[in-house]
């Protein structure tokens, strides 16, 4: 039988996390709560396999929690996809860890969007394991690795920009040199696909 996957939902509104745990059990997950950035540190080391973190909470911000995640090794590679009232833009995650990030998911959002997010940063991650763990019987562990590491960052960044180009999609203008820098990203991920 197949493991289930397990996901932390990382917001100060209980509520928030109390809906987003029902969208998610009910499609197979695992789904465990926290409602602080220390919170979130604390439980990390029940195993988790993806977050879901809150950007504005009191105390300890969902930037500062994910810088702290990202710096303890253990946790480094685990998926972490922000939660935020509004798009992000340039000025927001000016200075902020945005690299850090799979994608960011706008409230409210439907029970659709969410799984389907979920599932295609879990999905892409399996995909790219399995082929890690070929390669290394294949040529080895360092080729492997570094395989995992750039497949991951591409496809981090690729999810990313596709976030930022959905979230102004026919909100309003959008600067041409957002749209540039969109482009250049696409075509820089084409390459090297």
């Amino acid at each position: 039988m197949k493991k289930k996957k397990k996901i932390m939902i990382v917001d100060d509104e209980w509520d928030v996390v109390d809906v987003v745990k029902k969208m998610l059990k009910s499609e197979g997950y695992e789904v465990i709560g926290a409602h602080s950035g220390k919170e979130c540190l604390e439980k990390m080391n029940e195993g988790v396999d993806m977050v879901l973190l809150d950007i504005l909470m009191p105390e300890m911000d969902g930037w500062e929690t994910l810088k702290k995640m990202k710096e303890d090794e253990k946790f480094a590679s685990i998926p972490v996809s922000m939660l935020t009232a509004l798009p992000l833009t340039p000025e927001d995650t000016r200075g902020k860890p945005i690299q850090l990030i799979e994608n960011y998911i706008i409230k409210p959002f439907t029970k659709k969007e969410l799984v389907e997010k979920v599932g295609e940063i879990l999905g892409r991650e399996e995909e790219i394991r399995k082929i890690v763990r070929e390669l290394e019987e294949k040529v080895g562990k360092d080729v492997a690795e570094e395989y995992e590491r750039l497949s991951l960052a591409i496809d981090r960044h690729s999810r990313l920009m596709d976030a930022i180009a959905e979230s102004v999609k026919g909100k309003g203008k959008i600067s041409q040199s957002v749209k540039n820098v969109i482009k250049s990203q696409e075509r820089m991920i084409q390459i090297n696909e």
